[in-house]
């Protein structure tokens, strides 16, 4: 997580005479941790705790079950998403959502919130995946319940490269290269900045003229929503969506 960390301060300072040592500081100060734990972490790549992670989310505007992602440690149990859910899953709800207007997407919305929340009481079960920069993209759409075998998310949502579902799912095993165009996909999916997802993985720079949906950030948004429903709410939510967009 250090060096990730350290990638993404370098990456947000407002110039290069910003020094790493004054934002690890104020970074340090507003998430209300200690200073040293801080740099141990950044400077001596020591692994954070959990106390650590979730202080960090919400000051550098992340979600706290995607901060521990980022910070390669197992997401809790009451951060998790459905996954794995059969055999429908946030991505099929999304496949509907991209061909709506934004009145029909938000009459979605109303509904995904109306539905009682389940979190899970156990944790996820192990998704298979190594530790590379491709898995830990594809993990963070599983924290929204997007299963790994999902491309036509990734080129309608975020405009990557036109793929099969066995290439998104080789992207996490390590088996595909990862570019340029797959990290900006994947910021769109997940509504993060992609510059900031660009300096976090260390693949970029971002691609300026990708074809993400237009609606992207409202998409993301659904998305992160709907991460709790379970396999029969998500089938209510597509039978209600296949209504709407008739």
């Amino acid at each position: 997580m250090g060096t990730r960390l350290y990638r993404l301060l370098a990456h947000r300072r407002p110039s290069f005479q910003t020094s790493i040592w004054h934002l690890t500081a104020t970074l340090a100060r507003d998430a209300g941790v200690a200073g040293s734990d801080l740099a141990a972490v950044i400077n001596d790549g020591a692994e954070p705790n959990p106390e650590l992670v979730r202080r960090l989310a919400p000051v550098l505007g992340f979600y706290t079950a995607d901060m521990f992602v980022l910070a390669g440690l197992p997401v809790p149990a009451e951060l998790a998403s459905a996954w794995p859910t059969s055999p429908w899953n946030v991505g099929s709800i999304l496949q509907h959502a991209v061909r709506m207007n934004a009145a029909q997407r938000s009459q979605l919305v109303d509904l995904i919130r109306s539905l009682p929340s389940e979190p899970r009481t156990e944790p996820a079960p192990p998704d298979g995946f190594p530790d590379t920069t491709g898995a830990l993209l594809v993990r963070l759409a599983i924290n929204r319940n997007i299963r790994p075998r999902n491309a036509k998310i990734v080129k309608q949502v975020g405009g990557g490269p036109y793929v099969s579902d066995s290439t998104v799912w080789m992207l996490g095993m390590g088996r595909v290269v990862l570019t340029p165009l797959y990290v900006t996909a994947f910021a769109h999916i997940l509504g993060y900045d992609p510059g900031d997802l660009v300096a976090l993985v260390g693949v970029g720079p971002v691609v300026e003229d990708a074809p993400a949906h237009r609606a992207s950030a409202e998409l993301a948004a659904l998305a992160w929503t709907a991460r709790l429903l379970t396999s029969d709410q998500i089938g209510h939510v597509l039978t209600a969506a296949r209504e709407l967009g008739a």
